[in-house]
């Protein structure tokens, strides 16, 4: 069994602990998952059966969607409400226009401090083991994109206004941070109070099957899944001949009809992905076979 599945997290699972169930309810043994949702996220949390788990990191370059409540006037340790909240001043005529016009600032190609507690490596250790030990620094900053942010609500709460926030963003930005750092530039402190991924590159909430579901079907999952290819879309393709395909199963060379290029991927004449690879002078070779 080989392709992907969009899955709808349930909140209070690890990623990691999502897979684990689907391996024991369906059989599958080669399973993983793509994009880590914290614990208490929500959304769309792509799981790859068979040798589509080699997919996972292309389809993490592509771009994602959240829906994130962040909270003003308290602070976190690890920037969201799974951490140790600490209350700050808020000060007055924090509003709608106000929040709105500080998320601008966010948008774009922008530099962002990850979260301390994060698994971003510093010095060749994880930040979070670095942060349990008592270090709160931040890893260092870097580059990441925003391709969209924008505020849909504000609420008065009782401990606090809540900003509800849509956000369209590449690989590598952490929505906590967002929070974090949408706090400060208000002159206050806030944290990620709740957080759904609504999109990851072509899969979108909308078309998300629930971890109940999928474990009732058991090992007939296949009615479920997504071609390897949605893994892909922004990737090129060639065409690989039916008589070609027993020298490219033996991870030769085949030759192709594409110009040199790297990162693109060999397809049947059904579409299905065989594997990922480069062009060069008419002959794609492949480095990790995928559909064979």
């Amino acid at each position: 069994m080989v392709g992907i599945l969009n899955l709808d997290k349930p909140p209070g699972m690890t990623s990691a602990a999502v897979v684990a169930r689907l391996r024991r309810s369906s059989g599958v043994t080669r399973v993983g998952h793509g994009g880590t949702l914290d614990p208490a996220a929500t959304g769309v949390l792509p799981i790859f059966l068979g040798r589509a788990t080699v997919l996972a990191e292309w389809l993490s370059r592509q771009g994602k969607s959240y829906l994130a409540g962040i909270k003003l006037g308290r602070g976190s340790d690890t920037d969201d409400a799974d951490g140790s909240l600490t209350p700050a001043v808020l000060p007055a005529g924090i509003d709608g226009p106000r929040v709105a016009t500080a998320l601008a600032a966010f948008s774009g190609e922008v530099l962002q401090h990850p979260p301390a507690f994060s698994a971003v490596k510093v010095d060749g250790q994880r930040s979070y083991r670095r942060a349990r030990l008592g270090d709160s620094s931040l890893p260092p900053a870097r580059r990441v994109r925003v391709d969209s942010i924008r505020l849909l609500e504000m609420r008065l709460e009782p401990d606090g206004p809540l900003a509800v926030v849509e956000v369209e963003c590449g690989p590598g930005f952490y929505v906590r941070a967002l929070a974090r750092d949408l706090g400060t530039s208000l002159g206050t402190h806030a944290h990620l109070a709740s957080l759904s991924r609504t999109r990851v590159g072509c899969l979108r909430i909308e078309d998300a099957v629930s971890l109940a579901d999928l474990e009732q079907a058991g090992a007939e999952l296949g009615r479920y899944l997504q071609p390897a290819a949605a893994a892909l879309v922004d990737v090129p393709s060639v065409l690989v001949a039916a008589g070609a395909l027993a020298d490219l199963r033996l991870g030769r060379s085949v030759a192709v009809a594409a110009a040199a290029a790297e990162d693109v991927y060999a397809a049947d004449d059904r579409g299905r992905v065989l594997a990922i690879g480069r062009v060069v002078a008419g002959q794609f070779h492949p480095h990790r076979l995928v559909e064979t």
